[in-house]
C-alpha cells in the first residue's frame, strides 16, 4: 500500500462534490455580517444551504422575517456577486431561532418566565388599582396632550399634534 500525504488526502476530500456545499455554507456564515450589516446579523442567522440553492435563515421574530422578505432578491444578488453562490430562494423563519445570551442592557428588562412574582388581587377593584398605578408609572414622563391634558407618547404628538384619541375624535 502506497503512502499518500495527509495534505493530498485532505485536498482531494475538499474538492469532492459532496464537500462543496458545506464549504459554501461556511463561507456564507463567515461573510454574513458584512453581507447584511451588523444590525440584521444580530436578528438573522443562516441555518442551512440546501443542494437546490435554498438558503434557510433563522430570524428573531416574524417582523424580521417580513422585513427581510422585502430585500430577499437584493440579498440573493449580493450573495451571488460576493461569494459566487447561486441561490434559488431565501426562506426566513423564526422557528429555528435560538435566544442569544443577554447583554447587560437586556438583563435589566424582565423576560418571559422571569417576570416578578405578584400576588393575585383579592378583588377586581384591587386589580384595577394595580393596573392604574402601572399605567401612571409608565406614562409619568410623557408630555401632555394640548387638547385633553392626558399623558401622550411623544411620537403621537409629533405625528398628529395631539393624542391618538383626540385625533380619532376629530375624524
Amino acid at each position: 500500500m502506497a503512502y499518500t500525504p495527509l495534505a493530498t488526502v485532505l485536498q482531494h476530500w475538499q474538492q469532492a462534490p459532496e464537500w462543496q456545499q458545506p464549504q459554501r455554507f461556511l463561507r456564507l456564515l463567515e461573510q454574513w455580517p458584512q453581507l447584511v450589516g451588523s444590525i440584521v446579523a444580530e436578528h438573522a442567522v443562516p441555518v442551512e444551504l440546501t443542494g437546490q440553492g435554498v438558503l434557510r435563515v433563522a430570524v428573531a421574530s416574524s417582523t424580521w422575517a417580513q422585513h427581510l422578505m422585502f430585500s430577499r432578491s437584493r440579498l440573493m444578488a449580493k450573495i451571488q456577486q460576493t461569494l459566487g453562490i447561486a441561490l434559488t430562494d431565501i426562506r426566513f423563519s423564526n422557528r429555528d431561532w435560538r435566544r442569544r445570551p443577554q447583554t447587560t442592557t437586556e438583563e435589566a428588562l424582565p423576560q418571559v418566565g422571569q417576570l416578578p412574582s405578584v400576588l393575585p388581587a383579592a378583588t377586581p377593584q384591587e386589580a384595577f388599582q394595580r393596573w392604574q398605578a402601572q399605567v401612571r408609572q409608565r406614562s409619568r414622563d410623557y408630555p401632555l396632550c394640548p387638547r385633553c391634558q392626558c399623558p401622550t407618547p411623544l411620537e403621537e404628538l409629533q405625528r398628529w399634534g395631539r393624542c391618538g384619541l383626540c385625533y380619532t375624535r376629530a375624524l
